[in-house]
């Protein structure tokens, strides 16, 4: 059955039928049989060939004549035939039933059997066309397995291992949501601050920018997703500013008596060049998100795309959106002119003069200022230090994982054992009523089902299990319970427990890659790595992906005593795959499916270490059996189970994880060991996992921050035409480290890849309000105004707007910290802290900074009043 919009399906845990003929090899020499005989009987009748075309009146017919086996019972009657001379009966015929047992059932022993609630099942991985909605194709899916199941066997149903829809659905709603009331929030606080008329016409902009970057997302195939939602959540409050910013100037003109459409225009052209320069900048601070690639690139990169694209959007429609609902629908009155007649001062209020105070208080003591922001900027450097870093942090879905690594050489039956009653465990309701199905994996890691997922290799002695909980709260206590029952009740299995996790790789997990040309020594150093590992208390899951070593039977042939019996090597090793392993020997045709015919020896026989010295070989020149121990020496040795190469070098892998400790901190912990390892030449050690991939991800960053870098400053040398100006809003970016390392530690949030983005969100931010004070500065001075004066009034001026741009900005963010977001949290303090903390640098530092630069003094302070004349 076709459904549109799926690109292919995946079968696991399919067991393809056999119809096995199992031969005791002791009864084979007797009777002078070899099994290439039986595949000889087998291939000559159970053949379909042409017979020729017969022509009868013109008409032709065409003959077949076939031997071909249409029931097992017609295989048991095969008659075989028997070697005269080396036969007690003398030779004739004998049927297949007399010296084999013919039966049909699965393939032997299984492949890689998948097992649903404890229960045999057949997993069927279903993967989407890029850009198909997925919940819309679940729907559907959903419908037409109901449709199935009406008509399947009795005792046969359908069940959903793990249903991405509602995952998606449960992530995208709750990011939806978080838009939905940041969206509420900002309308809300723009309302109070700017007043009822001015609040909506700058609300009303909002949507409008939304909607033109959901048409873009659309155009240039941008899904619905957490990252992309998670961007709207972060630009609102950026491309708000922008209306603000507009909205703000418009009003201040008309309160000083400025008719409102000279306001509008004059506020355009006043702003218009500043504003996009301040987007722009902001913009390139996000270009290294969307340009990276790799993993972490993949999963970030509509991030930064859908930023760029809202803030691009909310220029322009600030420019013509905003300045015409302000032209239609604005309303202000304008203040009365003092006693003296002289024009209105919109910044008498308290809160202003206090500012100008604390300004005019600041210029005049630069040195102090500036020794105490240094002083701050290095304080908050040794505060980093504290912080815990991780790559991504844990995930949120109600699912976690369990790897179960058996002793290497487990054949797959005792893994398969071992693995069902851990399912009977975990669906033990009395013990386990959080869980609410799980689904496992023999021999294989079944089908990667999330972006970061990468299945172990398939090894017989291998496991993977999937297990669903009710809620995802649950999954820590669950996790430990499922580990402390492994220790307890399967000695044998190595369970490695995880949750589930954001990001391209496991939060937390260390690993290190031990390389060089001595396979010996290399071990020998994973083993000193992991007694080093065990030596740090709450360690867990320490292994090396070689394994332990394994018994290798050797058949070496004495190739004298082989030519003498008429054999070679390769006769030698064919036989005994046949007897011990099986073989095809034809096909059995049953409807419109073949099931291999395999040829292998008994049971017991195969399964015997004794019958392996006394099992015959077919010697085709002599036309008997000889003893395998007449022509070979038989010993067994233990040997490595699996040799790793990187970069075509012998690399060892050790990995652990700690339930408190980050990948760098047992890094750190380690390192003394690591010291004393004696590494001769050719030989090295590497981190991997979580370490090697962000290290690998800020150097993607790097890679174009320079770039972006420069043509910010570009921008801004281009805004200004002057590198002092420039340079002072250049030496305010690092500055966003103040509030991000307080809103870190304040938080308890985690520094990681996420915060990194955060910290350029904030850049952009600071550089914008930068901009948009100097450029105000620039044109008080092209006013009249002395430098020193100009410097307060633009202060003065840009206070209200910023103070309006951090607000809405961080209560817009808020909704990413409560409720509880793993994947946002740590970004979102980050930005809120650093918002808040930034602003008082933009409106204190960038102005002390702007006189040292220009070299302005003090002189007497000209109220608004006189300004204005």
């Amino acid at each position: 059955i076709k459904v549109p919009g799926i690109l292919k399906v995946d079968l696991y845990g399919v067991q393809e039928q056999r119809i096995y003929i199992e031969f005791s090899n002791t009864k084979l020499a007797e009777l002078g049989i070899s099994t290439s005989t039986i595949r000889k009987a087998l291939q000559e009748q159970n053949v379909i060939l042409p017979g020729g075309k017969l022509n009868i009146k013109n008409n032709e017919f065409i003959i077949e004549p076939s031997g071909r086996f249409k029931t097992v019972e017609q295989i048991k009657e095969l008659l075989i035939p028997i070697h005269k001379k080396n036969s007690a009966t003398g030779g004739g015929t004998i049927a297949l039933r007399d010296i084999a047992t013919v039966k049909k059932g699965y393939v032997d022993p299984p492949y890689r059997p998948v097992y649903y609630n404890g229960k045999p099942a057949i997993i069927l991985s279903v993967c989407l066309l890029p850009g198909v909605d997925a919940v819309g194709a679940g729907k559907k899916l959903k419908a037409l397995l109901k449709q199935i199941e009406n008509n399947l066997p009795w005792g046969l149903s359908f069940h959903y291992a793990t249903y991405q829809p509602d995952l998606i659905t449960k992530a995208v709603n709750g990011m939806v949501l978080n838009v939905i009331q940041s969206l509420i929030i900002v309308l809300v606080v723009i309302v109070i601050l700017l007043g009822f008329r001015t609040g909506m016409i700058v609300g009303s902009f909002i949507p409008l920018v939304m909607l033109t970057g959901l048409i873009v997302m659309r155009v240039m195939g941008i899904d619905m997703q957490r990252m992309s939602l998670a961007a709207m959540i972060i630009a609102l409050g950026m491309l708000v500013d922008n209306g603000i910013c507009v909205a703000e100037e418009i009003t201040t003109r008309m309160q000083l008596g400025i008719p409102r459409r000279d306001a509008v225009l004059q506020t355009g052209k006043l702003l218009a060049v500043p504003l996009l320069t301040s987007t722009l900048t902001t913009v390139f601070a996000f270009c290294p998100m969307f340009l990276q690639d790799g993993g972490a690139g993949d999963y970030t990169r509509s991030l930064g795309s859908v930023i760029t694209i809202l803030l691009l959007a909310s220029w322009g429609l600030s420019m013509f959106s905003t300045t015409s609902a302000c032209n239609w629908f604005m309303k202000v009155k304008p203040l009365e002119k003092d006693a003296n007649g002289n024009p209105p001062d919109p910044y008498k209020g308290k809160a202003y003069q206090f500012y100008k105070n604390c300004l005019i208080w600041m210029l005049a003591h630069r040195t102090i200022v500036i020794l105490a922001v240094i002083a701050i900027l290095v304080l908050s450097l040794i505060g980093f230090t504290f912080t815990t870093k991780t790559f991504f942090p844990p995930g949120d879905r109600n699912q976690y994982l369990m790897y179960l690594d058996y002793p290497a050489g487990t054949r797959i039956e005792g893994t398969e054992a071992s693995v069902k009653k851990i399912c009977q465990w975990l669906q033990n309701k009395k013990i386990n009523p959080e869980i609410t199905s799980n689904v496992a994996y023999v021999g294989s890691g079944g089908p990667r089902f999330f972006l970061s997922l990468a299945p172990d290799d398939p090894d017989d002695n291998y496991a993977f299990i999937i297990v669903n909980t009710q809620t995802s709260e649950q999954v820590d206590k669950l996790v430990k319970r499922t580990r402390q029952y492994l220790l307890a009740n399967a000695p044998n299995v190595r369970g490695r427990i995880k949750r589930m996790w954001l990001g391209s790789t496991e939060t937390g997990l260390f690993e290190m890659r031990l390389s060089g040309p001595d396979k010996d020594l290399l071990l020998k150093q994973a083993e000193t790595v992991e007694d080093a590992l065990r030596a740090i208390p709450g360690t867990i899951d320490i292994r090396q992906d070689w394994n332990n070593r394994v018994t290798r039977v050797k058949i070496d042939v004495d190739q004298v005593q082989a030519r003498r019996a008429g054999l070679t090597s390769q006769e030698v090793a064919d036989s005994m795959d046949v007897f011990i392993s099986g073989r095809p020997v034809s096909d059995f045709y049953f409807g419109y499916s073949d099931i291999p015919i395999v040829a292998r020896g008994a049971e017991k026989e195969r399964h015997s270490v004794n019958n392996l010295f006394t099992m015959g070989i077919y010697a085709k020149s002599l036309d008997k059996n000889v003893p395998l121990i007449q022509i070979a020496n038989i010993y067994a040795k233990g040997e490595y189970d699996r040799i790793k190469r990187y970069n075509q070098e012998y690399t060892v892998t050790v990995s652990a994880k700690h339930q408190v400790m980050t990948a760098g901190e047992i890094l750190q912990a380690i390192k003394p060991t690591l010291a004393k390892l004696k590494f001769p030449p050719g030989h090295s050690w590497h981190v991997s996992a979580e370490l090697e991939e962000s290290v690998k991800a800020q150097r993607r960053l790097a890679k174009w921050f320079p770039i972006c870098f420069l043509i910010i400053i570009m921008l801004l040398v281009w805004q200004f035409n002057s590198f002092r100006r420039a340079a002072i809003i250049i030496l305010t970016m690092p500055l966003v480290i103040v509030g991000a390392v307080i809103g870190m530690l304040v938080m308890n949030a985690d520094f990681g890849f996420m915060v990194i983005l955060g910290l350029l969100s904030l850049a952009g931010s600071i550089v914008n309000n930068g901009i948009v004070l100097i450029d105000r500065i620039e044109t008080y001075r092209d006013e009249g105004i002395d430098t020193y004066n100009a410097i307060i009034k633009s202060c003065i001026n840009r206070v209200r707007p910023i103070f309006l741009s951090v607000s809405t900005t961080a209560l817009g963010i808020l909704t990413l910290i409560w409720p509880y977001n793993p994947l946002f949290y740590g970004m979102a303090s980050v930005i809120i802290f650093g918002l808040c903390i930034g602003t008082v640098f933009t409106l204190g530092f960038v102005p002390v900074l702007y006189s040292v630069f220009f070299r302005v003094k003090p002189v007497p302070v000209i109220d608004s009043n006189t300004a204005d004349k």
